[in-house]
């Protein structure tokens, strides 16, 4: 990998690490001074609009693992190349919504934790 490869995905990783935390902190936020269920709605709405959103775009992820002998042979091969190249745009263009989805999920996977299995681990353990 050289250099201009590594320094993209570390800010890609600073990136991902700055949206999970301004999510999550806002979630934190919010659930302080509203109601629980109101502010899990919205997030869990807007979770899923980001998702389907996501998998929409990228067309359901038909393109992935694509090679021109799986088309039909009434395309030309300008067209393969060209229908296997908009796969992989569509994946690339959608990073940021793929960014977004981890923030949501690690919000939701450390509340779960946090509500059911810490309870159940001090309970565990007589604490």
């Amino acid at each position: 990998m050289d250099k201009k490869t590594a320094a993209r995905n570390v800010c890609r990783l600073l990136i991902t690490i700055a949206v999970t935390m301004v999510i999550f902190c806002l979630y934190r936020y919010l659930i302080n001074f509203y109601y629980f269920e109101i502010v899990l709605g919205i997030y869990m709405a807007v979770a899923t609009v980001v998702i389907f959103t996501y998998v929409i775009y990228n067309r359901g992820f038909s393109r992935m693992g694509l090679t021109p002998e799986m088309l039909p042979d009434t395309m030309t091969e300008e067209e393969k190349a060209e229908f296997i190249e908009d796969g992989k745009q569509r994946l690339r263009k959608s990073r940021p919504l793929l960014i977004l989805i981890f923030a949501f999920a690690f919000t939701f996977i450390f509340d779960i934790l946090e509500l059911f299995a810490l309870p159940l681990v001090k309970e565990l353990l007589g604490i």
